[in-house]
């Protein structure tokens, strides 16, 4: 009888432990993150060749779907889903890998680090 106990015990424990790790289920996606670099017409500008670059661009996503760009202290609200970053009408595709974002517009690629 006590080896059924303690090995309900220890099953009970394991379930509880599954149950507690994993995902947090938040979005990867929200957050605040800075221009590392900027591509246009084939030229490609990182904040290691441009520092003024740096806080240059900043954009913050929120978990509701909204979210802000600050651009040379001008801020802009922006609403996000899961593929597209939608900044006054205009829609951008993004990816998220690790702590890096790309931003795909019509001319220009962006990619932001999180800060």
């Amino acid at each position: 009888m006590k080896k059924i106990a303690a090995l309900t015990l220890v099953l009970v424990m394991v379930l509880a432990l599954c149950a507690c790790g994993g995902s947090d289920g938040k979005n990867p996606a929200v957050g605040t993150w800075t221009i590392k670099s900027m591509t246009n017409g084939g030229e490609t500008y990182s904040v290691d060749d441009v520092p003024t670059l740096k806080d240059f661009i900043v954009m913050e996503l929120r978990e509701d779907g909204t979210g802000t760009i600050t651009s040379s202290g001008e801020t802009t609200p922006l609403t996000w889903d899961g593929s597209t970053i939608t900044v006054e009408g205009d829609p951008a595709s993004y990816s998220v890998s690790g702590d890096t974002l790309t931003l795909n517009s019509d001319s220009y690629t962006f990619t932001f680090v999180r800060k």
